[in-house]
């Protein structure tokens, strides 16, 4: 039977190999089966493949007798499947304790290795790279022993490709598997027709809210390119990322295979139009906080978005609105036009930040970097160091940014990296010049039981007048995502006031790093340690404050919440609380 003719029957006729059938637990009260003599993967094998290892301890003699005369051929068949084709075997069946036992000592023999392995591809996928890696595979490699179920399981890669690639038609002209018992050696023969390469037909939509033009610019394929799966599946994650539709479909019509051509129907359901969302919160740094937000999804047929969003908490607010306009590609790439108030009182500092501004993102195609082209209009009104000021800057930016992990609310491997230049000039009617440079690095990876998260944060800047930087701009140390053990934004150079008082001025530099090892010792719990160092500083000379502690954190969907005990090493020294909620990475 051929692919398509497999496609088109809709029915599928399951391999069962020998290596996985039975099952290999027993209660504490079940007969005991005791197998000796061979590797532990043979007698696991023959374990899961006997029979009579179903009848319960009360079965009548004459019945397990009966069993034991297919037992033999069942032993025989368990260990041909791995490979060992001459094995030797006694048994013996005996009562004890009200429940029948039974011994099986083995004499394994020498497995059956392979001596030639052929792997032929014909046809138009002769040359597709996915079938040329399994003519040089090592999945089964000349020396090995000879095992049924890795033999099924990689002539089972053939049909996958076939079916993601497009080959619908294909199927073995040859499989089979010579073996010399005389050697101990087998010969594997695999010969694959894949026949012809579909192509993508005719593409038809099904959909509600969007003009069709517009969701087209979505497809990264048209009729007459080749049939591929991991299209259709990128095209499916790229609707459902859009966040325009509750449900998505995106599937080959299979039944209706023209000559040499597959259908593709788009099924989606939109979302409501506009979205609300409310939240409460709290954090050490930021204190109780309320969060209210406003989305409209779809403003009009081509996609466009509007959102608003509104926070306020112990040390300020926040009033934001933005407007996306999706380019050529929605999916990659944006025009953002927003406009925000910010109002901050941390520490020694005071803040009163206006901004507008407007900025162009974008993905690679075949790369995960966003890139961020931003130019922004602030206006700030600000004490910092005693004394009041405004300033009002233009900025440009360019920011490249990336994110890789196993995607889950608690990664085991992962990395982030954002890396931003901005800056302004007076020629650009700024108040005052600078040049910025800012990266941060985060990093899990799973080490024995625990994970190992390493963070790093710095940035540079070179400035015409320091003084002249509105507090937005310089870099403060010491927080929940800083030096733990010290409060919020405390860290960094500082000046004496006339009336002999310290306050904290913010620096042109900053540089901060973190080691932490955490451990999961119940499903959606776990506990840390770390070792946090780093400050804002001036010039060359940095005085790295050092925090240590203990934390634990609940695994919630979101993410981890954290909650931090640290101690600050250094001047000033003391203990500190710490409470976050959010993602590792």
């Amino acid at each position: 039977m051929s692919l398509r003719e497999y496609l088109k029957a809709a029915a599928a006729v399951p391999i069962v190999l020998l290596a996985a059938l039975g099952s290999a637990t027993a209660a504490a009260d079940d007969p005991k089966i005791s197998i000796v003599g061979g590797p532990d993967f043979l007698r696991d094998n023959i374990r899961n493949f006997i029979r009579i290892g179903e009848e319960p301890c009360e079965t009548p003699t004459w019945r397990l007798r009966t069993r034991l005369r297919a037992l033999d051929n069942q032993i025989e068949r368990a260990a041909r499947a791995v490979g060992y084709y001459q094995v030797q075997f006694t048994r013996e069946l005996s009562r004890e304790d009200d429940c029948w036992q039974l011994h099986i000592e083995l004499d394994a023999g020498a497995p059956v290795r392979l001596r030639q392995v052929n792997v032929v591809i014909e046809g138009e996928g002769e040359t597709d790279p996915r079938f040329q890696a399994l003519t040089r595979s090592d999945a089964l490699a000349v020396g090995s022993r000879l095992d049924h179920g890795e033999y099924e399981s990689f002539k089972g890669r053939f049909g996958a490709i076939a079916a993601a690639r497009g080959y619908f038609d294909a199927g073995f002209i040859r499989s089979q598997v010579l073996v010399d018992l005389e050697t101990d050696s087998a010969e594997v023969e695999l010969a694959y027709n894949t026949g012809q390469r579909y192509r993508f037909g005719e593409i038809t939509m099904e959909h509600d809210i969007l003009n069709e033009g517009f969701l087209f610019r979505y497809l990264t394929f048209e009729p007459g390119d080749p049939y591929d799966m991991e299209r259709l599946l990128d095209l499916k994650s790229r609707y459902s990322g859009s966040d325009y539709f509750n449900y998505v479909n995106v599937a080959p019509r299979l039944r209706d295979l023209g000559d040499d051509d597959v259908p593709v129907d788009i099924k989606l359901e939109g979302r409501p139009r506009h979205g609300y969302s409310a939240g409460i919160g709290y954090g050490t740094d930021t204190g109780p906080r309320l969060l209210f937000g406003y989305e409209n999804r779809y403003v009009n047929s081509r996609g466009h978005k509007f959102t608003s969003d509104f926070r306020i908490a112990e040390i300020g607010g926040h009033l934001s609105a933005a407007y996306r306009i999706p380019m050529t590609r929605p999916a990659h790439e944006s025009l953002n036009f927003y406009t925000g108030y910010q109002r901050e009182r941390v520490a020694d500092t005071r803040s009163n930040l206006w901004t507008v501004g407007a900025s162009y993102t974008r993905v690679e195609d075949g790369s995960d970097w966003l890139q961020t082209y931003a130019i922004n209009y602030e206006q700030e009104d600000y004490e910092v160091g005693g004394e009041r000021r405004t300033s009002k800057l233009v900025i440009p930016s360019f920011t490249l940014s990336r994110t890789k992990s196993d995607e889950s609310p608690y990664p085991l491997y992962g990395w982030s990296l954002l890396g931003r230049l901005s800056g302004s000039a007076e020629s650009l009617g700024s108040d005052v010049t600078f040049t910025q440079v800012y990266g941060r690095a985060r990093y899990i990876q799973k080490v024995g039981t625990g994970r190992i998260l390493l963070r790093a944060e710095g940035a540079a800047t070179e400035v015409s007048d320091f003084d002249l930087l509105p507090v937005s701009q310089r870099f403060f140390a010491g927080g929940d995502a800083s030096v733990r053990g010290y409060s919020f934004r405390s860290l960094g150079p500082s000046v004496i006031t006339p009336e002999g008082e310290e306050l904290v001025v913010g620096g042109s530099h900053l540089w901060v790093h973190s080691i932490e090892y955490d451990y999961r010792f119940l499903p959606s719990w776990a506990a840390a340690i770390f070792f946090d160092q780093g400050n804002a500083f001036e010039g060359s000379s940095v005085d790295l404050k050092r925090g240590v502690g203990v934390g634990v954190r609940w695994i919630s969907p979101i993410g981890p919440v954290r909650v931090d005990v640290a101690r600050a090493l250094d001047d000033p020294g003391g203990w500190g609380l710490h409470l976050s909620i959010g993602p590792d990475l």
